[in-house]
């Protein structure tokens, strides 16, 4: 049975050689250390994410997927920087409008924290194999239709982006125009939508019909396919990052009081 990609890049770096669960914790440590702790250490963070993207070689892949979320950040920074209410310290004036330096202090926060969730979900996806996180949160006790819930999720961007340019494939050969002016590209989205959600209810349906047929309700104990490896270092690490977590809360709460 092929494995389950998704964003996955293989490659023989000590991050891939993680076990799944190791990188689900440590991703949750980061998280809680964005959004819980002061902001100066998103900068920290942020170079350390690039560091260990860099050391598992998806470092370029990393930043190639950063034009997806550069419009929503901007936002964020924008809105914050010329909207914000009760700010009263302006920076800069546009008519009744300004850049006030509370606006802007917390764009600058909101906007960090979203990219260091972001980049680091984004190298969890790049350097975990979604068939390993599967077994892995399994092998736990965790049910296995949460298990495939999560699988879904990973997967599901990736199979939605395959299926929509097969169909682009299929249309241009056809004769239809798809690349081009913005207003050309904006028209093959209409041709493009329909298939696409179609598709994916029919895959919805057979995915249904070959789970049923392997017994995926059944009671009694499954042996699993794939091993996945879970070295001393994994097995050292978890409880710490675990730790990790509970101090950052510690800390934050206790900072905030």
């Amino acid at each position: 049975m092929p494995a389950a990609t998704g964003y996955y890049l293989p490659r023989d770096s000590w991050l891939h050689r993680r076990n799944p669960l190791t990188k689900l914790l440590a991703l949750g440590w980061v998280l809680l250390t964005a959004f819980l702790l002061p902001p100066w250490v998103l900068p920290i963070l942020i170079v350390a994410i690039g560091l260990v993207a860099w050391s598992a070689g998806v470092l370029p892949n990393l930043v190639r997927a950063m034009r997806i979320p550069a419009a929503l950040l901007l936002s964020i920074l924008l809105v914050n920087a010329f909207l914000f209410p009760g700010a009263t310290d302006r920076l800069i004036g546009i008519g009744p409008i300004g850049i006030t330096r509370e606006g802007l202090s917390f764009g600058l926060i909101s906007a960090g924290r979203v990219l260091v969730a972001f980049l680091a979900s984004v190298t969890f996806l790049l350097t975990t194999l979604a068939d390993d996180l599967l077994e892995a949160l399994i092998a736990r006790g965790a049910s296995h239709r949460i298990a495939f819930v999560v699988l879904s999720a990973v997967q599901m961007v990736p199979r939605l982006q395959a299926r929509a340019g097969s169909i682009l494939e299929a249309q241009q050969a056809r004769g239809l125009a798809v690349t081009g002016s913005f207003a050309t590209r904006v028209r093959a989205l209409v041709p493009l939508v329909g298939p696409v959600l179609l598709g994916s209810l029919i895959d919805v349906r057979e995915r249904t019909f070959a789970l049923e047929a392997r017994g995926f309700g059944a009671r009694p104990d499954r042996t699993a396919y794939r091993i996945v490896a879970d070295t001393t270092a994994d097995r050292i690490a978890r409880p710490l990052l675990l730790l990790g977590m509970v101090a950052v809360i510690v800390v934050s709460s206790t900072s905030s009081t």
